[in-house]
């Protein structure tokens, strides 16, 4: 359990609670539900037309610690198998930029920086978290369940034309992406916009969101 306390003088308390309920159990017995953490999903939804850079950029890939070849040479092979990126030849390129997780797995990133300098901008839809907390506050719930929508971005598919912009290059191979790509400076504004209008067409309880977090 954890304890922290924001600006306005609130204490939160969070924690794991371990409830199995007859729904966990029969989503459970869904065929290809959640196979395994890798598996990613595609929203039904049209292909996105995003926001274009005004100008290419073409960035070599830097040096790559050692131990995150072998794992980020699996990540883009199993991607590669369902579809979210795929080989290319495109005049952009962004440098791989591998991130370790907490639990000591890699997640596959590109560095975007360069790219995002010359995108055209987009209205943000991203809730700010600090009034997010205030309106939990002001509810009566004192128990809550929190969904994380794995791979998320990666379930978002994109238009052939924006596809090129978003190019890498592994081992001597360019391979861009054909879903939304993490470290892309809008992908957090178009996965929350998506979900969003997701849960609106749905039945939905009562729910707060912030980009593929939910709380009920």
């Amino acid at each position: 359990m954890g304890i922290s306390k924001d600006p306005k003088g609130f204490r939160w308390a969070f924690g794991i609670a371990a409830v199995e309920t007859e729904g966990v159990k029969q989503l459970n017995t869904l065929p290809g539900l959640s196979e395994n953490p890798s598996a990613v999903g595609l929203l039904r939804v049209e292909e996105q037309q995003v926001p274009i850079a005004t100008s290419i950029v073409h960035r070599r890939q830097y040096r790559t610690t050692r131990d995150a070849v072998i794992p980020i040479h699996k990540m883009i092979r199993e991607l590669e198998t369902q579809g979210v990126v795929s080989k290319t030849h495109s005049p952009f390129n962004s440098p791989i930029w591998p991130v370790r997780k907490p639990d000591g797995e890699w997640r596959l990133t590109v560095d975007y920086r360069a790219l995002n300098e010359v995108t055209p901008p987009l209205s943000a839809a991203v809730p700010d978290m600090l009034e997010l907390q205030y309106e939990l506050e002001s509810k009566a719930a004192k128990w809550y369940a929190t969904i994380d929508i794995a791979n998320a971005f990666f379930s978002i598919p994109l238009a052939a034309e924006c596809k090129p912009q978003f190019a890498f290059t592994w081992k001597g191979v360019q391979y861009t992406w054909n879903r939304l790509p993490q470290g892309w400076k809008h992908s957090p504004t178009i996965c929350h916009g998506l979900i969003q209008a997701a849960l609106e067409k749905g039945e939905a309880p009562e729910h707060l969101q912030y980009i593929d977090d939910i709380i009920v």
